[in-house]
C-alpha cells in the first residue's frame, strides 16, 4: 500500500517524482532545480510542504531557497551514503526504506474522498487539448504551473467543484 503523507511533497526533478510515485500517493511537487517558479511557489504558500531534496550542495542551496520564499519548510534530509543505486547521489537512487523511514512521520491513513472532477470532465471541457485554457484554470485557480494531470491533482486535492471549473471554462471562451 502506498503511503499518503500530510502535506505536500516537494522534489527537484521529475525522476525523483518517477521514483517516488511508486510508493508515495500524495500530491508531490517538481521545482525542476534552482528554477523555481514563481507560480509553483505560489501554490506552495499556505500548504504543508515537506521538501526532500537531493543531499548534496545543490539540495542545500534550494532548500534554503524555498525556506527563504515560503518559510515553515518541513526538510528531510536523507543519508547521502544509502543514495548512490546509480552515478548521482540523489534522491531517485536512494534506497526507499531511507525515504519512507524518513517520511514516516508526516505519514496518515488515506483520505476516502471520491474525486469531484475526472479526467473526462477535462476532456469533455476541452482542458486536455488547450495548454493555453488549462493554464488559465490555473491561474485562475491558484494552483500554480501545472500539466494536465497535476491540473486533475491539484483540483481534487484543493476540492474544486465542477461546477466553478465549468464556469472558468465558460469566463475563458467569454461566455
Amino acid at each position: 500500500m502506498k503511503m499518503y503523507l500530510d502535506g505536500v511533497l516537494v522534489v527537484e526533478g521529475k525522476e525523483d517524482a518517477s521514483y517516488l510515485s511508486n510508493y508515495i500517493s500524495s500530491e508531490i511537487v517538481v521545482i525542476n532545480g534552482y528554477e523555481l517558479d514563481e507560480r509553483t511557489i505560489a501554490y506552495l504558500r499556505g500548504k504543508k510542504v515537506i521538501a526532500l531534496l537531493d543531499p548534496d550542495d545543490a539540495g542545500k542551496t534550494i532548500r534554503n531557497k524555498l525556506n527563504q520564499l515560503i518559510g515553515d519548510v518541513i526538510n528531510v534530509e536523507i543519508d547521502i551514503n544509502k543514495c548512490n543505486r546509480g552515478v548521482k547521489n540523489g534522491v531517485a537512487e536512494c534506497e526507499i526504506s531511507e525515504i519512507i523511514g524518513k517520511l514516516q512521520a508526516f505519514s496518515v491513513k488515506n483520505p476516502e474522498n471520491t474525486p469531484n472532477i475526472t479526467i473526462s470532465d477535462l476532456y469533455s471541457l476541452g482542458i486536455t487539448e488547450s495548454s493555453e485554457l488549462r493554464e488559465y484554470v490555473s491561474e485562475k485557480l491558484d494552483l500554480g504551473k501545472c500539466n494536465n494531470k497535476q491540473l486533475l491533482k491539484r483540483m481534487n486535492l484543493n476540492q474544486i467543484q465542477l461546477e466553478v471549473l465549468k464556469k472558468i471554462v465558460e469566463e475563458y471562451h467569454g461566455n
